[in-house]
């Protein structure tokens, strides 16, 4: 582990093509490629070295790039995307990405992907790109980059730490997918039994036989916010103290981390209409259809409806409830537009299942529970990261 800073002496300023070689093997036929899996940018994670998802070769045409197990896939299209992993199995890759393989002897071929990953690298990648729609690096510009790199002893001691780290992180990983995926099949079994995905109607009685519908009207009040054009873009409406809900906020909080990213003024709340503290908000274009439950006394634009419970306490089960739906809100929406948008007509007498009051407190409690550990997983797992970053970042700094 890092025991004490490490000391620049003994470092020694490289060109990028002294420590590692491009790997340029085209594959102009995917489907004849002789391997299983292809990978594509969109199966690479931010800041992760590892492959977790892929495609198959029958999926694609155009020319693209074998990899065998050890390289590094590097994409080199959108470099502030931070996509950079190690393959572990042979394949063949998106043009969009450069293959790269460590030269032995001049880099530790475990510390060369880890150095990829610092900051230094990818703004320093980043600055060289060129486009604007979509900013690309070539080989040659990234082959004459130099870098100053410790000795291979030092490399070691890197490697060492970041390793540790990078396995707690995957074993975090992989605990907090099995948990979503036990919390999803909860979630299905205790509120999504009242529908049936494939058409988004309710189960008949003979189904559930003691399950009890009501409308979402019937359980609580369902209006969407109020904000006229005129005031969006002046100033004097903002800066205050109230708190406006968008659709941005909602879509970010995941149903219980809701903030607001915008507070209105004095001026600005008489063009608003507000919720009291315990509302649900929904996000009505369908496609990106999220909710969320206020705190405090807020406002919303037109864009977001605030559901209010008659029954203060039944929040959190008609939370889930909605969370659930949500996914099926598109087969009811508004088609006459480009945007569909959940129309209050529709989501007003929307059925949803709704059991005794001891039994909604247990789904909700049951849940909430279930959900909280997956948030206190991902805490550990940015932390983590986070101490990778800060190992990164004192080796490897970006110059002011």
């Amino acid at each position: 582990m890092l025991e004490r800073p490490i000391s620049k002496a003994g470092w020694t300023r490289v060109r990028f093509d002294q420590i590692a070689t491009q790997i340029n093997e085209r594959v102009d036929n995917p489907a004849e490629a002789g391997v299983e899996r292809y990978v594509g940018l969109e199966h690479l994670d931010p800041d992760s070295l590892r492959i977790r998802r892929w495609g198959e070769p029958t999926d694609v045409e155009s020319t693209k790039l074998r990899f065998q197990p050890g390289d590094i896939i590097f994409g080199k299209r959108r470099v502030y995307q931070r996509k950079v992993a190690v393959a572990d199995f042979e394949g063949i890759c998106s043009a969009h990405a450069m293959v790269l393989r460590a030269k032995p002897g001049a880099v530790l071929p475990d510390f060369l992907p880890f150095f990829m990953q610092s900051d230094l690298f990818m703004e320093r990648a980043l600055s060289i790109s060129v486009g604007s729609l979509s900013p690309t690096i070539n080989w040659t510009a990234l082959a004459a980059e130099e870098f100053l790199l410790p000795p291979i002893r030092e490399q070691s001691r890197l490697v060492e730490a970041l390793s540790a780290a990078d396995k707690l992180a995957e074993v975090q990983h992989d605990l907090l997918t099995r948990s979503e995926s036990v919390f999803k099949a909860l979630f299905k079994e205790r509120i999504g039994r009242g529908f049936k995905p494939a058409d988004y109607q309710r189960w008949e009685e003979d189904d559930e036989p003691n399950m009890c519908f009501v409308r979402l009207s019937e359980v609580a009040s369902v209006d969407r916010g109020r904000f006229s054009h005129r005031p969006r873009n002046l100033p004097q409406f903002f800066g205050g103290p109230y708190p406006f809900a968008q659709t941005g906020d909602v879509a970010a909080a995941r149903g219980r981390d809701f903030s607001a990213s915008q507070f209105l003024s004095d001026e600005g709340v008489q063009y608003g209409k507000s919720f009291p503290p315990g509302t649900i908000f929904l996000t009505i274009a369908a496609v990106i259809a999220a909710t969320a439950i206020s705190t405090t006394e807020t406002y919303c634009t037109d864009s977001v409806v605030g559901i209010v419970p008659k029954d203060p306490l039944d929040v959190d089960y008609l939370e889930y409830t909605l969370r659930f739906t949500r996914p099926y809100l598109e087969f009811e929406v508004a088609t006459q537009t480009a945007q569909k948008n959940i129309n209050l007509e529709v989501l007003r007498p929307l059925t949803i299942p709704w059991p005794s009051k001891e039994d909604r407190d247990a789904i909700a409690k049951e849940l909430a529970a279930a959900e909280s550990a997956i948030r206190t997983i991902e805490a550990r797992q940015a932390a983590t990261k986070k101490i990778m970053h800060e190992i990164l970042r004192a080796n490897f700094e970006v110059p002011a």
